[in-house]
């Protein structure tokens, strides 16, 4: 599946931490929200996805999907700190909660404001819409629905692994550490080998679903941060 990345996200992101300790510290709390926003949606997009694989009864083989289900879920659980045969481990979301503190010297919010007076927020907001939407596949069939969304969240647990490196090196750099860093960066690796069985076991890396699903989140993760990049020269 690595020979479907095209290099395209990678440039971005890599583009963006390069320049992020550069960035005011005032403009850190707009910033961490905006990309926590950024963050927590792909909480949201993992059940989605899983929904979409479920839904696909009447098409699929009962096996291999609740094989795919099983993989696929391994990845979503460890964000709330479920881990097979540990205890309770504490959720990213409270982890990136501290982060913001430690970055920003003050608690993360209650909520997410309205309107689009935060342009980080605004930008990914913008881009959860577009994954959402262009995950929902609707008026395809369940079955090419179902391929999709797997290949989607390989591509975003795979890309993750660049990201949370880069993510870290920069928040070091800044002379920020954080949990919530070294707690991506030491799963990464496993929940993209998850998300990878789970396309294994459902269907096959070459078909023409996943190949466009893996090009879709690249050119979504791309997008995304060369925005981010735009506003970053705005402050530096």
């Amino acid at each position: 599946m690595e020979s479907l990345l095209e290099g395209c996200a990678r440039r971005e992101l890599d583009r963006f931490y390069e320049r992020l300790p550069s960035l005011p510290s005032s403009e850190r709390p707009a910033l961490l929200l905006g990309m926590g926003y950024n963050f927590e949606f792909y909480d949201a997009l993992f059940p989605l996805a899983a929904g979409r694989v479920q839904c696909s009864m009447d098409a699929g083989q009962y096996s291999r999907r609740y094989r795919a289900m099983q993989s696929l879920m391994r990845p979503f659980c460890s964000e709330f700190g479920i881990e097979a045969g540990r205890p309770l481990l504490r959720t990213h979301r409270e982890l990136f909660a501290e982060f913001y503190l430690a970055a920003t010297g003050s608690p993360h919010p209650e909520h997410y404001p309205d309107g689009d007076a935060n342009p980080w927020l605004a930008a990914s907001r913008r881009w959860a819409r577009a994954m959402e939407e262009r995950t929902a596949r609707l008026g395809a069939p369940s079955l090419d629905r179902a391929k999709f969304n797997l290949g989607y969240l390989w591509a975003v647990e795979r890309l993750s692994i660049d990201e949370f490196n880069a993510m870290r090196k920069a928040w070091n750099s800044a002379g920020v550490r954080a949990d919530y860093l070294d707690a991506h960066c030491a799963v990464e690796a496993e929940h993209a080998a998850a998300s990878r069985q789970a396309v294994d076991v459902f269907c096959s890396v070459s078909d023409p679903q996943v190949v466009e699903a893996v090009r879709a989140h690249e050119a979504d993760l791309a997008g995304y941060y060369a925005d981010l990049s735009a506003l970053l020269l705005t402050f530096v």
